[in-house]
């Protein structure tokens, strides 16, 4: 049995999780994965101290947390604003920057083009670099839902419970709740939530519509391509359904029956 549950949280302060880097213009992203959601909402309560091998690291979200002891599991958590899951301009402001070389050693080279090539040369001390900082402004709202075979976890949750999110340590504060949901199991085609999913699972779409994009995942939402089993959870007014194969890549995965 799995059982289901719908959060809000707020921001409290401005938040930033680097996209993107054009010449200095550093974007952000305006979702926080499955990973750093379970990472800040279970208050790292199961990370496993360990030595890191950086010339073999397996880079393994498994080995650093123990999701067996605290099987809850979360959809990539998204910030909606004007009813739209693409967060407006309005929604995000900008932070200029500016360093110079003795204080900020990796920008003590400059290149120009000279003769058709490109030369490398001292940057003058005195010569500051420039830039941009993006975030997601206070007080925006933040929307998952979390996953467990055991309600009681679940049933934890409570509003104004405040946690840390993200790199630069944003405190977050639930500021909504549903109804805790037993899911349903059923045999079909179904139309998914927004899911964090690898490139290669794109194949088990019909049509899709992605959000977001990095090396390592896509976010998307769309039609599953062949009838399969999938969840339902929520009752009929809000219901969201979700691909038992999705699931199954989960670390939950070996815990759904």
């Amino acid at each position: 049995m799995l059982y289901a549950r719908a959060i809000t949280l707020r921001n409290c302060g401005r938040f930033t999780v680097v996209a993107s880097d054009f010449g200095s213009d550093y974007r952000t992203h305006t979702h926080v994965t499955s990973e750093a959601l379970y990472a800040g909402l279970t208050r790292r309560v199961t990370w496993r101290p360990r030595l890191i091998d950086l010339n073999n690291d397996p880079d393994s979200f498994t080995l650093a947390y123990d999701v067996g002891q605290m099987p809850i599991w979360f959809l990539p958590g998204i910030f909606v604003a004007e009813g739209s899951h693409r967060l407006p301009d309005t929604h995000l402001d900008t932070t200029v920057f500016n360093v110079v070389h003795e204080f900020y050693p990796s920008t003590s080279r400059s290149y120009v083009f000279k003769k058709g090539g490109l030369d490398e040369r001292d940057r003058p001390y005195y010569i500051p670099t420039y830039g941009t900082i993006q975030a997601v402004k206070p007080d925006r709202r933040l929307a998952t839902y979390a996953f467990t075979p055991r309600r009681d976890l679940l049933e934890s949750f409570a509003e104004s419970q405040t946690f840390i999110l993200g790199k630069k340590r944003t405190m977050f504060q639930i500021v909504g709740l549903s109804e805790l949901g037993e899911g349903q199991r059923e045999v079909g085609t179904c139309a998914t939530p927004f899911l964090q999913v690898a490139v290669g699972d794109i194949q088990h779409f019909a049509s899709y519509e992605v959000l977001a994009a990095t090396m390592r995942y896509l976010l998307v939402r769309g039609e599953m391509r062949a009838s399969g089993p999938y969840w339902c959870f929520l009752g009929d007014d809000h219901p969201i359904r979700v691909p038992e194969w999705y699931l199954r890549l989960s670390p939950l995965g070996t815990l759904i029956s």
